[in-house]
């Protein structure tokens, strides 16, 4: 129950940075996605169920912030990213097994490309379907320039929340010993 809790302020409190305060820190009007650091480092921590979980609770408060006019632009597409977020969840969980604690390199490399991915995703449905073919800029304006700030991001956040999940194993291990 520790963990659940602990995991929806942690969704709120990564939502509230990236849409609040991360803007100050803007380069070129690119800033990293707490929430695909936060999803993937709970799917490879965890497991599929919890990096599906959290990745659509990450997704849903996406589409609530651009559905009332700020975000990315998919507010005429409701639970885009919700959807999207899910399965970067559940990839990324699939990853648990090969996942070792003390190597940051692997959780690194896969937020890296979980952000690629999504933002790929993002600029086909909703800029290639819409006949906007300039994906070279969009690659090198936007893909690229978030993928390595949120990469940089990453490497702070990450141990921070390897730390959280930590204790809160330990915890619930230490609750589950006295009952």
């Amino acid at each position: 129950m520790k963990k659940v809790i602990v995991t929806a302020m942690l969704v709120l409190v990564c939502f509230l940075l990236q849409s609040s305060v991360f803007p100050w820190f803007s380069f070129g009007g690119i800033i990293p996605n707490l929430l695909i650091i936060l999803t993937v480092s709970f799917g490879l921590m965890s497991g599929e169920i919890t990096g599906i979980l959290t990745g659509f609770f990450c997704g849903l408060l996406m589409d609530m912030f651009s559905a009332n006019g700020g975000g990315t632009g998919s507010g005429d597409i409701l639970g885009f990213y919700a959807l999207i977020y899910m399965f970067a969840g559940y990839f990324n969980g699939k990853c648990n097994r090969l996942f070792y604690p003390e190597d940051i390199k692997l959780p690194l490399l896969m937020i890296t490309a979980t952000d690629l991915s999504v933002n790929f995703i993002c600029y086909v449905i909703m800029f290639l379907l819409r006949a906007k073919l300039d994906i070279g800029f969009y690659l090198l304006h936007i893909i690229l320039p978030e993928a390595v700030y949120t990469l940089i991001i990453a490497s702070i956040f990450y141990p921070l929340l390897l730390l959280i999940n930590r204790k809160i194993s330990k915890a619930e291990r230490g609750s589950a010993d006295i009952n």
